[in-house]
């Protein structure tokens, strides 16, 4: 017989009077995938992903990340963000949202500072990392029962524990020239995305040549200034999709585009299907 004494302690990772809150689970593979996630934020949910096989790409803030089996992944709240941008036989991984984060000398719904990798390696963790999300998805079909629910949040408060130790241990920074200009370039496109934004006018706005803007952007983000411009857009599309009733034509105005034909096959041609299917497939 094996026996362990586990150290007494009064750790707590979270600021006074706050408890952050399980919101969804998601498993994603290829089959179970409704299309790319073009570039979108959540205002009010932090989220943890994590790669069980396969690898993939993802898009966070203003750089472009392979993600491969192991890794696991931190999304702030309002930062910019995309998945899935290769399709991958073989890729699998889980998906949890997280709300009323607020971590001790974070600001809320921040995991890490923005000058942090989210990509990390759960090396030695990786085990206890898959165990965490496994139980999670054993509750998930009970989700709206009052017990596998709070089982649920005592599980994610230990995954957000072990998860804080990683970030400090790992601390991989972020930064430079190059990047400093990709940030400016980002925020600039992400205040005007809706805007008939031609790469002239970002170039004046910032006062650098179209070309060293265009080329530094694209080295950093995978994307032209043009092209992440309307991935913005046709992420915002999406979550208007899934989560209002606005036509087609409404959501395309709001989107920057006065000709819903357009718009549709701009969508299609980024998503893989028109936006009245996409909507349906989400609702099904």
């Amino acid at each position: 017989m094996a026996q362990y004494s586990f150290a007494e302690t009064a750790y707590n990772i979270f600021e006074l009077n706050t408890q952050p809150r399980l919101v969804y689970l998601q498993e994603i593979s290829k089959t179970q995938l409704i299309g790319p996630k073009a570039l979108h934020t959540h205002p009010d949910i932090t989220e943890i992903f994590f790669v069980e096989s396969g690898g993939n790409q993802c898009t966070i803030d203003n750089r472009s990340y392979a993600i491969e089996n192991g890794d696991i992944v931190f999304i702030n709240t309002n930062v910019l963000h995309s998945f899935f941008d290769q399709e991958c036989d073989d890729f699998s991984a889980c998906l949890i949202g997280i709300c009323g984060l607020h971590l001790k000398g974070l600001e809320n719904g921040q995991l890490l500072d923005k000058k942090i990798c989210p990509v990390i390696k759960s090396r030695s963790r990786e085990p206890l990392l898959r165990q965490y999300f496994n139980l999670l998805r054993s509750l998930a079909p009970e989700s709206k029962e009052r017990t596998a629910a709070e089982a649920a949040n005592n599980i994610m408060k230990s995954l957000l524990i072990v998860s804080y130790e990683l970030i400090r241990n790992s601390k991989m920074p972020l930064g430079g020239q190059e990047y400093n200009l990709g940030l400016r370039i980002k925020e600039f496109i992400d205040e005007h995305y809706l805007e008939d934004l031609k790469l002239a006018a970002i170039a004046e706005a910032l006062h650098v040549n179209a070309y060293y803007l265009s080329h530094t952007f694209k080295k950093i983000l995978g994307y032209s200034p043009i092209q992440y411009m309307i991935h913005r857009r046709i992420g915002e599309a999406q979550n208007l999709l899934i989560n209002t009733n606005l036509t087609v034509t409404e959501i395309a105005l709001r989107c920057g585009y006065n000709n819903s034909n357009y718009f549709q096959v701009v969508f299609n041609g980024i998503v893989g299907m028109p936006p009245g299917k996409y909507r349906k497939a989400w609702r099904q």
